[in-house]
Order: structure tokens, then C-alpha cells, then sequence
């Protein structure tokens, strides 16, 4: 018996600068129908980097949906017909100043799998030169630099919410140790 939702109705119910909300209607496999909401979305890359002596870039940012500043690792939304790791090292850049000539694929994620198809590919940046910041204009961060043990220990404290920034770190660690 196949385990596949099949979509009966698609329906836009809001499309946004960077969200697009759909309803659908879908036939279940045990034969009922049932509606299911979610956000599509172009999705995005996250990069664990790491400086030269060592320490890893970390973002101190306001998060207006938490209204709280949040730390979190660097990461951006692809932009239409953008690679992945073209992504990553853009948004590298962008945000921290730092230029990557490494970028090694660590996966991907899946954050919030009930109402969202948004993928966030991870990558390790190493051989970093240092460059310039050039933050969007609705953009304020802090950057910081880390190290890893400070970063695992922030997450173990419940420190660290974002789940991109644990996911990364947490496949950092377990396939290095």
C-alpha cells in the first residue's frame, strides 16, 4: 500500500516577498481526504566557518518572530537560480566580511517538515581571507568568533535555539570526533 499523499485541490492563499502559503486538499492513503497548509520556500545555506587560528564566525541577531536576539551560525536564502554553495559563500561574505575558498557539502536539513518545504544545505568554509561586510539594509547583526567547544557548550545550556546552527554543529562534531 503506498504511503503517498495524492493531491486532490492547490490552492495559493498568500504569496509574499519571502513566503508563499499554499492549501491543498489531498486523498490519504487510508481514503480519506484531508487539507494540508504549508510554505513554500526557495530555500537556503548555512556555513560553519572557520578562521584560521581556529575559532568559528558566529551571528549575534534580532529575530523579530522571537523578539529576542538569537546566535546563531551565518546562512541566507537562495537567490533565484543561485547554487547552493554559491549561496553559502555569498552569504559568507555578505554578512561576516570573510571570503571562503573552501566550502566542503555537509547535507541538509529539513527544519520545520509539518508546514514548510524549506531545505537548508550546510557547508564547512575553511581558507578564509578576510574581506568586506555588506549587510542588506534591513540587516543588523553582530559577529563573533567562537570556538567550537564554546559554541557545543552554548548548545548544551539551551543557549543555541537555531536549528540550522545545531544541526551544522552537531554534524561537525560527529563526523570529527
Amino acid at each position: 500500500m503506498s504511503k503517498e499523499e495524492k493531491q486532490i485541490t492547490h490552492e495559493k492563499v498568500f504569496d509574499g516577498h519571502l513566503l508563499h502559503v499554499y492549501k491543498d486538499k489531498v486523498l490519504c492513503p487510508n481514503g480519506n481526504e484531508s487539507t494540508r497548509e504549508y510554505i513554500m520556500h526557495q530555500g537556503a545555506s548555512c556555513v560553519l566557518a572557520f578562521l584560521p587560528d581556529g575559532r568559528i564566525i558566529m551571528e549575534k541577531q534580532f529575530r523579530y518572530p522571537f523578539h529576542k536576539e538569537v546566535y546563531e551560525l551565518p546562512a541566507g536564502k537562495l537567490d533565484p537560480n543561485e547554487s547552493n554553495e554559491r549561496c553559502a559563500i555569498r552569504e559568507l561574505e555578505e554578512e561576516t566580511g570573510w571570503h571562503a575558498n573552501k566550502m566542503e557539502y555537509y547535507g541538509a536539513v529539513y527544519p520545520s517538515i509539518a508546514y514548510t518545504d524549506e531545505v537548508i544545505h550546510l557547508y564547512v568554509a575553511k581558507d578564509l581571507v578576510k574581506s568586506e561586510q555588506h549587510l542588506d539594509k534591513d540587516e543588523t547583526l553582530e559577529v563573533l568568533y567562537m570556538t567550537l567547544d564554546d559554541v557545543v557548550n552554548m548548545i548544551a545550556k539551551d543557549e543555541i535555539r537555531d536549528s540550522k546552527t545545531i544541526a551544522l554543529i552537531s554534524r561537525y562534531v560527529l563526523k570529527n570526533r
